[in-house]
């Protein structure tokens, strides 16, 4: 936790903090609400759809503007203005589909902003060598939040009802952003000549014409085309194929929070002795290994040792790949990347989704996580056998 001594960077992680615990309950009482209203599991579709639609769609063109802004001022608003907005799901979204289906349209839009400039500034807010474990510790605090704060969000939406949930996710909002409102200004150390469409074009590129990002973002496309089916068939594979119901389903749920919260204490020691470019590939490979496993041997027992060892590994490949496109984009154009990566990776789970429903039916789903398992620990080996991923050039003096 030394890297909690930079006070910014701090404060950073302390606004993440209060506004998840907010996004949880939110999630939860949004999902709820949209069922009670209309007991049509298609509006529930089409209210993640359009969130959706904001982050592949608006992220990468928003982050064009954005990354000319200072970054401390749109972390500050994007936060106070979803406040208002999610106060009004109750009183206007409740009343009128339509409108809820534009609110959160609007607050997907504020997310898409804010997230890939919080992942943005981490490297001007801690020096070089501790972006690894600044990046590990908000990723841990997301897991956390996961832990504490979903299983409480649905007992307090069952206890007080939506409504206040959505107040509370509301104050939460502006607690957050009354403590981002603390950092130093965080301007772009260079403005772009280019005009707004090139800007757009020129972070969409970064991604393929950079070795480094182009093979990390590369990888893990593939990776999550195949190995975000869990998202989908993880429910269908505790009720239908192992009999354990819903309870054994939060059990699974959890085993893999846990163990990402382990492999966000663990992943330090881990970067001391492993190079954080071959970290991310082995850990993705076992990743891929370890979800084969749970195809092939469909024991609950071993899916909660699976589960809990994915959740480990998720966290030793995924905050080195931050780490990567932080440490090969130049500063100002960071927003840029996040969002695009964002947005690529989004796709990428849709389509994992996507296909795992369609095969879950012929194939059954412990064959289909076998073979998204396969597809993931290849997707890793051909990168790691091809020459790996190129480490960031050294600074000159």
């Amino acid at each position: 936790m030394r890297v909690l001594r930079h006070k910014a960077f701090a404060r950073l992680v302390a606004a993440y903090l209060v506004s998840q615990a907010g996004s949880k309950v939110h999630r939860v009482a949004l999902l709820v609400l949209v069922y009670l209203l209309t007991e049509n599991a298609l509006w529930v579709s089409l209210v993640l759809g359009t969130q959706l639609l904001g982050t592949v769609v608006f992220s990468p063109l928003l982050s064009a503007w954005a990354d000319t802004q200072d970054r401390k001022r749109l972390l500050v608003w994007s936060d106070l203005l979803r406040a208002p907005l999610v106060a009004l799901i109750p009183l206007l979204g409740a009343q009128s589909l339509p409108a809820l289906l534009l609110l959160v349209f609007l607050m997907e839009l504020l997310r898409d902003l804010h997230d890939p400039i919080q992942n943005a500034v981490v490297p001007d807010l801690v020096p070089e060598e501790e972006v690894d474990e600044a990046n590990g510790l908000i990723l841990l605090a997301d897991r956390i939040s996961e832990v504490l704060f979903v299983g409480a969000a649905g007992v307090l939406v069952a206890w007080v009802g939506p409504a206040y949930a959505f107040y509370l996710d509301a104050l939460t909002y502006l607690a957050s952003g009354l403590l981002l409102a603390g950092l130093p200004p965080l301007k772009p150390q260079a403005l772009p000549k280019a005009g707004y469409l090139e800007r757009v074009k020129e972070g969409l590129g970064h991604l393929f014409r950079q070795p480094a990002v182009r093979r990390t973002v590369g990888t893990l496309f593939a990776a999550a085309a195949f190995g975000s089916v869990e998202t989908a068939l993880g429910v269908v594979l505790a009720l239908k194929w192992l009999g354990v119901g819903s309870a054994g389903f939060g059990f699974m749920e959890a085993a893999m929070a846990l163990g990402a919260i382990l492999g966000g204490v663990g992943l330090p020691y881990l970067l001391r002795r492993i190079p954080r470019e071959r970290l991310f590939l082995l850990a993705l490979l076992l990743f891929g290994v370890f979800e084969a496993s749970v195809g092939l041997f469909p024991v609950y027992a071993w899916v909660l040792a699976a589960f809990f060892v994915s959740g480990f590994l998720n966290m030793a490949f995924i905050v080195p790949a931050r780490s990567i496109l932080q440490l090969n984009t130049p500063q100002e154009m960071r927003g840029r990347i996040f969002a695009a990566f964002s947005a690529v990776m989004n796709a990428a789970v849709l389509l994992g989704t996507m296909w795992g429903g369609a095969l879950e039916e012929p194939l059954g789903a412990p064959r289909v996580f076998l073979l998204a398992g396969a597809m993931v620990a290849l997707a890793a080996g051909y990168t790691l056998l091809t020459g790996g991923i190129p480490a960031p050039k050294p600074k000159e003096a």
